[in-house]
């Protein structure tokens, strides 16, 4: 039962990541006008939706659902996990953390919603709270797998979270580099002909964000290298590199077609690139020990 809810928890918080960058990249988040509900005449088939891939109210309530029920799925794991026995810290501690990160992520996503005023650094908080919850979650979740655990040094565990750490800066950093209404603002890698709609906004942080994309790219291929031997670690360093890929191609694909839809499957992607380094990550420096022992 605990390792389903732990389970379930980690699927819908990647969801809510997800389709928040769907959200952004369809610019459906204004689309219902109230919180947490939505006007039943945007939803409606006689609604305004004109298009699937833009402004759809459909989607921005997808999100909603998803995001709204990660937090009691998080609180139910943080509850059952606070009554096992032997289990890691990071089991009975790691939970809590994606019920605040998912609590201040739904306080922006309100505001935002409200239109209300958020300014570059509130914005780099809502992300970074999904996100902190979004891997928090993956965490604890192998760490219950893997009961009786302990944390292992590695050389491909150190890589992993360094690339974590190196795209979630990116990610970051995008908040600050994005103009008004650019897609940089969103879940992404960078897109070398949307630079120009940011022309109006920090030039470092551009900068300094496709620096630190270009560093990310080489840890993620280094830490695929490294973890390609190991079977344990096989897929989910097999699923890092074709996302990897897939993300790349994407942004040159925009950047040649100019086309607007390909906007959902390239954040979904850059989400799902994130998740499974995480994994990745989560299984390189977490052991069980009766395994070790055997």
């Amino acid at each position: 039962m605990t390792r389903r809810i732990f389970g379930l928890a980690t699927v819908l918080t990647f969801l809510a990541v997800a389709l928040g960058s769907v959200v952004c990249a369809t610019e459906s988040g204004f689309e219902c006008g109230n919180w947490p509900g939505c006007t039943a005449s945007a939803l409606l088939p006689s609604g305004p939706v004109t298009s699937f891939f833009y402004r759809n109210p459909w989607i921005e309530m997808t999100h909603r659902t998803s995001a709204i029920l990660a937090g009691p799925a998080a609180l139910a794991a943080a509850i059952l996990a606070l009554r096992l026995k032997g289990a890691h810290p990071l089991v009975k501690v790691l939970p809590w953390v994606t019920v605040a990160g998912a609590l201040v992520a739904g306080y922006f996503g309100r505001l935002t919603v409200l239109g209300l005023p958020i300014p570059a650094w509130g914005g780099a908080l809502d992300l970074g709270s999904a996100l902190a919850a979004m891997a928090a979650m993956v965490v604890a979740t192998v760490a219950l797998d893997r009961t009786p655990t302990r944390l292992v040094a590695s050389r491909t565990g150190g890589l992993a979270w360094v690339s974590v750490a190196l795209m979630v800066a990116m990610h970051l950093v995008s908040l600050f580099a994005a103009g008004a209404g650019s897609y940089t603002r969103c879940l992404s890698w960078p897109v070398w002909e949307l630079l120009a709609a940011d022309r109006s906004a920090s030039g470092p942080a551009q900068v300094i964000r496709i620096g630190l994309a270009i560093v990310a790219a080489c840890a993620v291929v280094a830490t695929v290298w490294y973890a390609r031997s190991q079977a344990a670690l096989r897929a989910p360093a097999v699923w890092a590199g074709v996302l990897l890929v897939v993300v790349v191609l994407f942004g040159l694909v925009i950047r040649v077609t100019h086309s607007d839809q390909l906007g959902i499957p390239f954040s979904v992607a850059t989400v799902a690139l994130v998740w499974t380094v995480v994994l990745l990550a989560s299984r390189a420096s977490l052991t069980n020990t009766t395994t070790l022992q055997s």
